[in-house]
């Protein structure tokens, strides 16, 4: 078992396919499967079922797999480290975001590191924020935004942007300039759509519904954004989400947007890493622009929301 082996194996894997694989990797089909299967006796266990589709992996295969994702990104850490400091960083960085995030920072987050890192791939992800953390600890993805601090030891998380939530009605149910708020209590009396359990939204929803003593009328869940507006475009109901996944729709007057009061509901959106391993210098360079791009975002208007104090530490990633 060497690296060659193990970046052979992640390969095959990744893509589901030994023939996939071997074009990406640019070799041999029949070399790649030898490795493969010499892999195979080496450890005296199967690690691919083999299918005419082409292949799954055991649960063997599956551990490895998580041993070689961690020895490759160490091996990838160790390269930069040698290469020094002194030059521009290199490499990819991957980010995993909601897609109401990714609505408004993924644009301008690829703009930045197009303009400030021309040797970094960026690469998103776009996910649920209950498989972010799993994913971070895996080390199969750099940086991950999330709604809720985690407490966890092995994840560093620092603070991006509070956001107000909004309740989104159809374009008839637009506020006028008096009545730009409604009250939980009213927003309790509606119809709504709004993400099954456990979707951090929802936990959050709840945890105030349940804090103002309030039953809501949840009539359909849906995890996607966009299906949430539509069932509202449709004007079946109501939904609860922040500004930013819906600046557009306001904006041309296909969603209409009431901030939520007595009480305001807030979440925090946080950046996090594993705090077990040391950031590439890719991964580290990405995290200081996100850091900066999310107060300029906020100031200009761009990211509704509230812009937070962070530690001194987390200045400089």
């Amino acid at each position: 078992m060497n690296i060659r082996t193990l970046t052979y194996f992640v390969a095959v894997v990744e893509e589901g396919s030994i023939s996939r694989a071997a074009l990406r990797l640019r070799v041999a089909q029949p070399a790649l499967s030898l490795h493969i299967l010499n892999l195979e006796r080496e450890l005296d266990t199967e690690l691919l079922h083999r299918t005419a589709r082409g292949v799954t992996v055991t649960e063997s295969g599956t551990r490895l797999f998580e041993h070689a994702q961690d020895i490759l990104g160490r091996m990838e850490r160790a390269r930069e480290d040698i290469r020094g400091y002194a030059a521009a960083p290199v490499g990819e960085a991957t980010i995993l975001m909601t897609q109401s995030i990714a609505k408004v920072l993924a644009l301008p987050l690829f703009q930045s590191v197009q303009e400030k890192l021309p040797r970094v791939s960026l690469r998103f992800g776009e996910v649920g924020t209950g498989h972010i953390p799993t994913q971070l600890r895996a080390r199969q993805a750099d940086l991950g935004i999330v709604f809720k601090p985690l407490n966890d030891p092995a994840i560093r998380e620092v603070p991006l942007v509070d956001e107000d939530l909004y309740l989104i009605g159809p374009p008839a149910a637009r506020a006028s300039k008096r009545k730009r708020t409604v009250t939980l209590e009213e927003v309790a009396r509606l119809q709504l759509f709004l993400p099954g359990r456990p979707h951090s939204l929802r936990e959050l929803i709840n945890d105030y519904a349940r804090k103002q003593r309030r039953s809501l009328k949840v009539i359909a869940e849906a995890d996607g954004v966009p299906q949430l507006k539509d069932l509202v475009m449709a004007k079946f109901g109501h939904t609860i989400l922040t500004l930013g996944s819906v600046q557009d729709e306001v904006a041309n007057g296909t969603l209409s947007a009431r901030q939520i009061v007595q009480p305001v509901i807030t979440r925090r959106v946080m950046l996090c890493r594993s705090a077990e391993v040391p950031p590439s210098r890719a991964a580290a360079a990405v995290e200081k622009i996100v850091l900066e791009l999310a107060d300029k975002l906020v100031a200009d208007g761009l990211w509704p929301g509230r812009q937070v104090t962070r530690p001194k530490s987390s200045k400089k990633p």
